[in-house]
């Protein structure tokens, strides 16, 4: 199961009250070996705990460590050469702008390594793809 960034920041944010729950399904998935994060995820996890708008900024070293010390228990996933593609036809299909379209290259890379469910607190964005199965592990 791919883990979305939303899920990976919780986990790491001990004052949010979803980091106990983040924390434990993660968990779950690294017992079940199905713990996927994509690549994109890394970065956009890094961007969001580093950032000074974020509550408890994270310094570098300490949030490429966290980022390391998740990486370690997944199967990390990237684009192939057929990714840009079809995120394109994503977009197209689902008339997709803006932020969204980041969404959907993060689909068709699942997509393209044979991931289809997503486990996302962002059900709103995510819903919209027939193409995956989307688990909200805070319900």
């Amino acid at each position: 199961m791919l883990i979305d960034s939303n899920i990976l920041i919780y986990s790491l944010t001990t004052d949010s009250p979803k980091s106990l729950a983040a924390r434990t399904f993660l968990n779950s998935q690294v017992k079940e070996s199905t713990l996927l994060i994509a690549h994109q995820n890394i970065f956009e996890v890094l961007r969001v705990i580093t950032h000074t708008k974020f509550s408890n900024p994270f310094g570098i070293t300490d949030a490429i460590a966290s980022l390391d010390e998740i990486c370690l228990a997944a199967k990390i996933i990237y684009p192939t050469r057929e990714t840009h593609a079809l995120a394109l036809a994503l977009v197209r299909e689902y008339n997709i702008s803006g932020n969204e379209i980041f969404d959907a290259y993060l689909i068709a890379t699942a997509i393209n390594n044979d991931c289809f469910e997503i486990a996302t607190d962002n059900e709103k964005h995510l819903r919209k793809y027939r193409e995956i199965t989307v688990v909200n592990p805070f319900l």
